[in-house]
């Protein structure tokens, strides 16, 4: 008799017998576009994008034209006699018909969670449509409601001390060298600003709005009970409306600012207890007074503040530090830190950190030469585990300093865990300097953009023996992962990682990523750094 083959088992698709309900809370978690195209897997999956409660779209961004593209265009972006300025653009239409796309199915349509949608080129025929699109949002909402418009790509350019001569405060206003943000306005006058509806100010289901470049004009009466997290990006308004906007809403724990101007002081007596405060490139701000019980995370970035710029409050009277910081994230760019009045200052600024969990310091210049004297001498960072050093050697001499300084930051923070240095290469700060040119470029040549990337190996060079790590409790006996970012091996990094590799008695991983170089230099980088690690039985991760 002739036995068949077995028939092999189908296997079972478990997901598509979940019910539209079911399968369009999954889809939300997935951009827009990707959840839209699920479509095309069955008939079974056709109205599953009708269930979704989250809108996620973002613009995709424009291929920089070339210079033939340029002269070809140059009068006709925008400005085209063949162009209907006022029709709706195609990535604004696509945003459209995934909102419609929600109620395809006759099935009742879920309330809507988040509306998140990233517009890189944002015109002015625009705003109609945006209009409907905060309008649907609003009236679809169910208990709390997410609103995310970033109505521009434009990068946060900062005010750098270069064309004062670096750290020449003559030319500085109240603090460091802070100037009137005129790169900001700029950059409004090149299109016309978007102004938010007045419904979106009487909310109650808002809970996160993240919005901007854009003009606010809020009305006189607001109320926003629900708004947990707030995020303005270069918004024009006057410092009263941004504060009436802000004192408005009762439950507001996470505060961002970016590139607001207008705002040279920042008080919150009556609002409650921030956990997250971020200030980025408000070039004006001098003055912020906040309610730090509660206080969770902080960030800076902008020029060394003066002593004054932070008072710190709370129930049991005034701080000089945050008692319930875990993390904070301090980036100074206002070119580099050399002046000893700019050292003191940072320092100061730093001493009100002194209970962070997680110190992010970014500077132009890795490390800048603080705590070598009683002016400027470091805080105790005794509740700090993980410690992140951002910014780039200029020279190949400055290795001696940077063990220094390195060292001096070491003996301050005797309970750390992880240690992450981050080489740049300064190409950011050349980019920064003079803000955006149009389309995109920059003043740096592709060619030098693409040395200042490449890995240097000289197997001649020899490293002179560290010293100085025996004086370092924290590195020899609390240290366990040591993080290597960008690295490029030219002699400075080279001595600064045998310096910590070789002291690091107790580390248990190295993670290392290389610059862009070739294979051959490496595997000697590699070969290298593995010869100086102290502990043989460590993880090393190389990429």
């Amino acid at each position: 008799m002739e036995i068949g083959h077995a028939a092999k088992p189908v296997r079972e698709d478990r997901i598509s017998k979940l019910d539209d309900a079911v399968l369009g809370h999954v889809l939300s978690f997935l951009p827009s576009k990707q959840a839209a195209r699920a479509a095309a897997l069955s008939s079974r999956w056709r109205d599953a994008f009708a269930g979704v409660h989250t809108v996620s779209i973002e613009e995709p961004e424009a291929s920089v034209p070339t210079y033939d593209d340029d002269d070809r265009h140059r009068y006709s972006h925008d400005h085209g006699s063949n162009k209907d300025l006022h029709l709706p653009s195609h990535f604004g239409a696509t945003i459209t018909a995934a909102i419609v796309a929600r109620h395809r199915s006759p099935a009742a349509t879920p309330p809507l969670r988040a509306l998140r949608v990233a517009l890189h080129d944002y015109k002015y025929r625009d705003s109609v449509t945006v209009d409907q699109w905060i309008s649907y949002a609003l009236k679809q909402a169910g208990s709390a409601l997410e609103l995310d418009l970033r109505l521009r790509c434009l990068p946060i350019y900062c005010r750098r001390a270069h064309d004062d001569g670096g750290d020449d405060d003559t030319a500085s206003s109240k603090y460091g060298n802070v100037v009137p943000d005129s790169s900001v306005q700029v950059h409004m006058e090149s299109y016309f600003l978007y102004t938010v509806p007045r419904g979106l100010f009487s909310s109650s289901a808002l809970r996160t709005l993240r919005i901007g470049p854009c003009r606010l004009s809020p009305p006189s009466a607001i109320s926003l009970p629900s708004l947990v997290e707030l995020l303005l990006s270069r918004v024009p308004d006057g410092e009263e409306e941004v504060r009436r906007l802000i004192s408005a809403c009762p439950r507001l724990a996470d505060l961002t600012l970016e590139s607001c101007g207008t705002v040279t002081a920042l008080s919150f007596p009556d609002a409650p207890r921030l956990r997250r405060l971020v200030l980025r490139c408000c070039h004006n701000l001098a003055s912020v007074i906040i309610d730090v019980s509660e206080l969770r995370a902080f960030e800076y970035r902008g020029a060394v503040p003066d002593v004054s710029f932070l008072t710190m409050f709370g129930a049991n009277g005034w701080f000089l530090t945050m008692p319930s910081l875990t993390s904070c994230n301090v980036d100074i760019c206002s070119g580099e830190i050399s002046a000893p009045e700019k050292l003191s200052r940072l320092t100061a600024f730093l001493y009100q950190f002194a209970s962070a969990k997680h110190l992010r310091l970014r500077s132009e210049r890795l490390c800048p030469s603080i705590g070598d004297d009683t002016v400027t001498r470091l805080p105790t960072f005794r509740n700090l585990q993980h410690l992140e050093l951002w910014g780039h050697l200029p020279t190949d001499d400055d290795a001696a300093d940077i063990i220094s300084t390195t060292s001096r930051i070491l003996r301050h923070a005797p309970n750390l865990e992880v240690l992450s240095f981050v080489f740049e290469t300064g190409t950011r700060t050349d980019a920064d300097k003079d803000g955006p040119l149009p389309h995109g470029r920059y003043n740096c040549k592709e060619e030098e953009l693409l040395d200042a990337h490449r890995l240097r190996y000289n197997r001649y060079s020899v490293l002179d023996a560290p010293t100085g790590g025996a004086r370092l409790p924290c590195l020899a006996n609390r240290v366990r992962e040591i993080n290597l970012v960008h690295y490029q091996g030219g002699r400075a990094q080279r001595k600064l990682a045998k310096f910590l590799l070789c002291n690091a008695w107790v580390m248990d991983e190295l993670w290392c990523q290389f610059a862009e170089g070739p294979l051959w230099m490496q595997t000697e980088l590699m070969r290298e750094m593995k010869s100086w690690v102290t502990n043989k039985n460590a993880n090393t991760v190389f990429r």
